[in-house]
């Protein structure tokens, strides 16, 4: 039987040699890989993108995909693209946290793609990758809420707050700060756990977008939904900077105007679907805590502050324009 280590390195052995494989070599040949695992919504949205983008460079380049966590495991994408052992990594900014933590400002915003994008924040956020990670950041994608789901109804404080201190919540890591300020236990829990916890009662809860509930079977265990949603997904595409310069300008352009273009449709088609599942989740019966007043202000507070303070810390020298572009007071994710 092979090891994990000799099977992992195997892999690696294809990636790399998927350019000399090519049966065209003056094609200019990409790889890509997915931080998410191929069966969820936002890699098969990944994929039916890059192969929009190799019919516009037929001829000129071709985006070969490589996969998901299973040729490179998700928490080493980040180093994988920085390296070149791949040249375009699309997944959650967040899970490279450690490497660049002004990319929490992607996951603390409530403001748009299509919005930062005309305001200057995609460009400085390239600006911070280039700097920190030396990788370009083309894409901020999708831009959907998420929520807190529970097994049981969470009880409300006099302030309208809900109360999860009886609960152990599984979030990812920038999730603890939130979801210890609610009174819970914070759980770190991997995705393929999850439904193996609930199932056993381990967690009580869980933080997430709807898209991807009832494909993990979670829904069978999470009946109730806190709204309003709180932070947005952090999904976008980075790609190697050397390898983006030496490109042919025109190549370049189309993956420009692609990435671009792929910012405001992948957004529309994810709200669409948010919707749709939205329906669906209440029609299996789940029920929705919808907090109003000064519950729901001081909920959104606490999600504000948790994020941003900590964020002003971290990073104090990019704090304040960061804030400026991905974040205004009084606006909520969705339309």
């Amino acid at each position: 039987m092979l090891s994990g280590h000799l099977i992992k390195s195997l892999l690696l052995f294809s990636i790399l040699a998927l350019p000399a494989c090519s049966p065209q070599p003056d094609i200019e040949l990409i790889r890509a890989i997915s931080m998410l695992p191929r069966q969820t919504d936002y890699t098969r949205d990944f994929e039916q993108w890059i192969k929009q983008v190799n019919e516009l460079g037929e001829g000129r380049f071709r985006i070969i995909f490589v996969g998901g966590p299973e040729a490179i495991p998700t928490f080493e994408q980040a180093d994988a693209v920085r390296t070149g052992v791949v040249h375009m990594v699309f997944g959650p900014a967040t899970y490279y946290i450690g490497l660049l933590p002004e990319v929490e400002a992607l996951f603390a915003s409530n403001l748009p793609p299509r919005e930062t994008r005309r305001n200057g924040g995609i460009e400085l956020m390239d600006r911070i990758h280039r700097q920190k990670l030396d990788v370009r950041y083309l894409a901020r994608a999708m831009f959907i809420e998420f929520h807190v789901f529970t097994r049981d109804r969470p009880r409300l404080n006099a302030d309208g707050v809900p109360d999860l201190s009886a609960s152990l919540i599984r979030g990812g890591p920038v999730w603890r700060d939130f979801i210890n300020s609610l009174g819970a236990r914070f759980v770190n829990v991997a995705a393929p756990d999850i439904y193996m916890a609930l199932e056993r009662n381990m967690i009580q809860g869980v933080g997430w977008p709807i898209v991807g509930l009832e494909d993990s079977s979670w829904h069978q265990h999470l009946k109730y939904r806190i709204d309003p949603g709180v932070f947005s997904s952090d999904v976008g595409i980075i790609f190697n900077r050397d390898r983006w310069e030496q490109l042919p300008e025109q190549v370049r352009d189309v993956l420009r105007n692609a990435a671009i273009d792929y910012e405001t449709s992948s957004y529309e088609r994810f709200l669409k679907l948010t919707r749709t599942l939205d329906d669906r989740m209440r029609r299996l019966g789940m029920e929705i805590v919808t907090l109003d007043g000064n519950g729901e202000r001081k909920y959104r507070r606490i999600a504000h502050d948790v994020i941003w303070q900590r964020l002003q810390k971290r990073s104090p020298e990019y704090y304040a324009e960061l804030l400026d572009k991905f974040y205004r007071a009084g606006e909520t994710q969705q339309p």
